[in-house]
């Protein structure tokens, strides 16, 4: 957290205008999904009268990024959004597709098939750096137990054993 040196008693309408834009934002995010909240971030952060400097913006940016991975999913949340932070936490560049039967998660990594009949999940398989699905019982276990997030922050927990720098 910054705290800001006051130097006089005058008011400091950067601090007050800076204030404002983050309350701007704060009052979006109550009311948009995760990429319209970066969208806006991103917006304000790019004006031109804003004071920070580029690597500020991309620590803002990274946080964002690291929050939408390790927030918590809600538990209280309907089947499909879950599925969609579920995904959301697995990577940038992951696909959801829905297909007859249940949604498929896919990134360069991993491959998540969720079966769903009647708004409840059946099955899931998995697969990893493009190997065969398998049957998953734990993690099927833990989608009916709604610990939606112990199984994305599981699954992270397999990718990260394997260096980046290692091609397949």
């Amino acid at each position: 957290m910054i705290i800001e040196e006051r130097k006089s008693h005058e008011l400091n309408l950067e601090s007050i205008d800076n204030d404002l834009r983050l309350e701007s934002v704060r009052q979006n995010a109550e009311k948009l999904g995760w990429e319209d909240f970066a969208r806006s971030v991103r917006r304000n952060l790019q004006e031109k009268h804003h004071t920070l400097e580029a690597s500020i913006r991309l620590d803002v940016l990274g946080s964002l990024a690291f929050m939408k991975a390790h927030l918590p999913i809600d538990k209280d949340a309907s089947l499909p959004r879950k599925i969609q932070c579920l995904a959301d936490g697995l990577g940038e560049n992951c696909v959801l597709a829905a297909h007859v039967g249940g949604i498929s998660i896919k990134t360069h990594d991993v491959w998540v098939d969720i079966g769903i009949a009647e708004e409840a999940i059946v099955s899931c398989k998995m697969g990893y750096f493009g190997q065969p699905l398998f049957d998953a019982p734990e993690a099927l276990a833990l989608l009916k137990s709604n610990e939606f997030s112990k199984l994305r922050d599981s699954i992270a927990g397999v990718l990260s054993l394997i260096p980046k720098e290692i091609t397949l």
